[in-house]
């Protein structure tokens, strides 16, 4: 189970990694949003680790200031039956992590809590190409080795060692305006399957559903209701 929380967290790390994609202020978006096209939908093509299925996909609009990330997870896991299907919802500074399904051996043990948190600006800004300087592309030995062709979009192809306290390991990513096409990194793989440029995302994606409780991690105090639809 470690892994496959350790495989979940490298999947969002990698979304972070390709917003440090790219030449200087090339491929980020308007509004300080850190893609270069308006809004889209990627979709990832699962990947396979201990018995588990772990699928992923992109919903981005205004430039990438409104994002969220949908995660399903299914398999066989210690004898038991798992599926999971998770959402990670940024608007600006703001991050919002719900479940709607956590389903083991057939019973749903999901909550109808969902946790909210700010991001730190300085750590966001980071992520963003268009704030990278030249001494942290020298720190993550940041190199770009030409173009591959991915999901149907040539994009930027780079290098970079993202992990200071093990720095053999490589990650070799694919880019186009700064979204994520390709990235493998220690046996770990992540491929667009197909990218949907200024799509029409609905507005109910980047929303906490309905019937559910905001829990703000940020301050120790009584939850709110979440706003009904």
């Amino acid at each position: 189970m470690k892994k496959t929380l350790l495989l979940v967290q490298v999947i969002g790390l990698t979304l972070l990694m390709a917003c440090n994609s790219g030449k200087q202020g090339s491929g980020t978006g308007k509004n300080g949003g850190p893609y270069g096209v308006k809004s889209g939908i990627v979709i990832y093509k699962p990947m396979n680790m201990m018995g588990m299925s772990i699928s992923q996909t992109i919903y981005f609009d205004d430039y990438g200031n409104k994002e969220t990330r949908e995660v399903i997870t299914q398999g066989s896991m210690m004898g038991q039956n798992v599926q999971t299907r998770a959402f990670d919802i940024r608007e600006g500074l703001t991050s919002i992590h719900y479940e709607l399904e956590n389903i083991k051996n057939g019973q749903n043990i999901a909550t109808k809590d969902a946790y909210k948190q700010t991001i730190p600006k300085e750590l966001l800004e980071e992520q963003y190409f268009s704030s990278l300087s030249d001494d942290l592309k020298k720190k993550l030995k940041y190199t770009e080795n030409g173009t591959e062709t991915v999901a149907g979009l040539t994009g930027t192809k780079y290098t970079m060692s993202p992990d200071s306290a093990n720095p053999n390991m490589v990650a070799t990513g694919v880019h186009y305006k700064n979204i994520l096409l390709k990235l493998e990194m220690g046996g770990i793989s992540v491929v667009a399957e197909k990218v949907e440029l200024d799509a029409k995302v609905p507005a109910d994606k980047f929303k906490v559903p309905e019937g559910f409780t905001i829990v703000d991690k940020n301050k120790n105090a009584l939850p709110e209701q979440g706003t009904k639809k």
